[in-house]
């Protein structure tokens, strides 16, 4: 998942301090919940680790991750289908609540007596389910906070969010590792037996979501005078064919990675195509799906400094997807199953995440927003060139390292919202949230690079197949965030100042 926070002006609120210091501490647990079931709704290391256990191969194991970034488009769709502040509430505890039963229904999923591929079937679904429902509930979680309180009384709340707020993920790291079994700063603990660990773990994160759902009913909103009327479909139309597009690109490289007779006796036997066709039809899919994306944020892209700025956090997005790869890769770099180590490395993680929070905060409050976004993709660069070199437990530091990167969540977003009128922030901050889907096809290209590499036999430098393709994938992985730092220090002004000219009012909607 990617945390968003944004600039806007300061905010009269009518609410009298008690109500706005309950919205408050609500905004600051409810996100807490959040990080402490991370080690479940931050899909791609537990997931990818899930699938290996039952037998997937690298493409598939980066498929629930490759499919939650695909879905986060879909709130930008819920925004338009359900406008109203009146629906904010209900919207919220939906969306958790979804989330929620997700995860049981995965937990008895893997408890019930079927055959591993429809398991596989529903990690992969609970990765997507979490992609759509999760960036929405954090959009709708910061509305409540922005229209139930001051500005000036919200720093504790986004310090204990997301300052404070990662420990609990920390947390549920440790409460994994438990589960998962090994050793960590000197406690051995015995490992469950697998699937039990599993189930545990998805079972453990269904009530604390089912929490937040209800939590989520407790927040003040006053009512506005004048609700804002769904818009015509007509300004959403390259939403609307853009969505299916992409996910009819996800499933066709996914069936292409099938043995082409496979293919030919079972899916694609009425339509005569080899998975060569498939992936072609799924490229074309793809660009697609991209053109229609464009058409739809088109008076964002028209705009040098928010184009510059996309492309830069697009290619800098493509290392949120490699964590499923990293994971996979502790069989050859530390000797024990992916399962082993998921839970140590999703400590890390957030730990690193924590202090690098704290560090980055202050270096943004005495530079520029430029600053923040080649921090944070700097360090995720380094997380790339240390998966490569490093091999024994000091791999693990990767993991860390990676996770105070993923703090590009915040500051790409910053940067963004720092070129933006204040008019267009709701539009822009959608707009923010679903580029992290043109990042998301990356994870197929990770899991195909190993698979490829295996299948070939390719060896070097003394590293058998497997282990080559794993480093060629970080080798991949760190040159897209390279570029992306390139084009930041080449393109991207240190203090973007918003676009003066007044848009035409069609270009202003979402």
């Amino acid at each position: 998942m990617s945390e968003l926070t944004t600039n806007g002006s300061p905010a009269t609120c009518g609410l009298s301090w008690p109500e706005q210091r309950r919205n408050l501490i609500l905004f600051a647990v409810c996100t807490g919940m959040q990080y402490l079931a991370a080690p479940v709704l931050y899909v791609g290391i537990t997931q990818a680790s899930l699938c290996d256990s039952l037998g997937a191969n690298a493409r598939t194991s980066n498929l629930p991750g490759t499919l939650f970034f695909a879905m986060t488009a879909m709130p930008a769709l819920f925004a338009w289908l359900s406008p109203r502040v009146s629906s904010l509430k209900r919207n919220l505890s939906l969306f958790y609540g979804t989330s929620a039963l997700m995860l049981a229904s995965l937990a008895i999923t893997l408890a019930l007596p079927v055959s591993n591929q429809f398991k596989l079937a529903i990690v992969v679904l609970q990765g997507g389910v979490s992609g759509a429902v999760m960036p929405a509930a954090i959009a709708l979680l910061w509305e409540a906070m922005v229209r139930g309180s001051d500005e000036s009384r919200r720093g504790l709340a986004l310090s204990l969010a997301f300052g404070a707020a990662p420990l609990m993920a920390v947390v549920g790291s440790f409460g994994q590792t438990a589960l998962m079994g090994g050793d960590l700063f000197g406690w051995h603990f015995t490992r469950l037996a697998y699937p039990t660990n599993f189930i545990i773990l998805f079972a453990a994160g269904a009530p604390v979501m089912g929490l937040v759902a209800i939590f989520s009913q407790f927040f003040v909103i006053s009512p506005v005078e004048h609700e804002q009327p769904r818009e015509p479909v007509s300004s959403v139309i390259g939403l609307l064919i853009g969505l299916p597009l992409m996910f009819a690109a996800v499933a066709l490289m996914q069936f292409s990675s099938v043995p082409d007779e496979a293919v030919t006796e079972g899916l694609s036997s009425a339509w005569l195509l080899t998975g060569a066709e498939l992936r072609a039809a799924g490229g074309m899919c793809a660009f697609g799906a991209a053109l229609a994306f464009i058409y739809h944020f088109r008076s964002i892209l028209q705009q040098r400094v928010l184009l510059f700025a996309t492309l830069v956090t697009i290619l800098i997005y493509a290392g949120n997807v490699i964590p499923s790869n990293m994971n996979l890769y502790t069989t050859e770099a530390v000797g024990d199953l992916p399962r082993d180590w998921a839970g140590k490395q999703n400590m890390l993680r957030f730990s690193f995440k924590v202090v690098a929070g704290a560090v980055l905060g202050w270096v943004l409050t005495r530079t520029n927003p430029r600053v923040g976004i080649l921090a944070t993709s700097s360090i995720f660069l380094s997380a790339q060139v240390w998966a490569i070199f490093v091999t024994g437990p000091w791999y693990l530091v990767a993991s860390g390292l990676h996770g105070a990167g993923e703090l590009v969540g915040v500051y790409a977003p910053n940067y963004i919202v720092s070129a933006s009128r204040r008019d267009q922030l709701r539009r822009n901050m959608a707009f923010v949230t679903m580029l992290m889907v043109p990042a998301a096809p990356a994870g197929y290209l990770y899991g195909a690079i190993v698979d490829g590499v295996k299948q070939a036999g390719w060896t070097a430098f003394g590293m058998n197949s497997t282990s080559l393709g794993f480093r060629l994938s970080f080798l991949v992985c760190g040159l897209l965030i390279l570029s992306g730092i390139l084009l930041a220090v080449l393109l991207l002004p240190a203090r973007p100042r918003p676009q003066s000219s007044i848009l035409k009012p069609a270009e202003t909607q979402l």
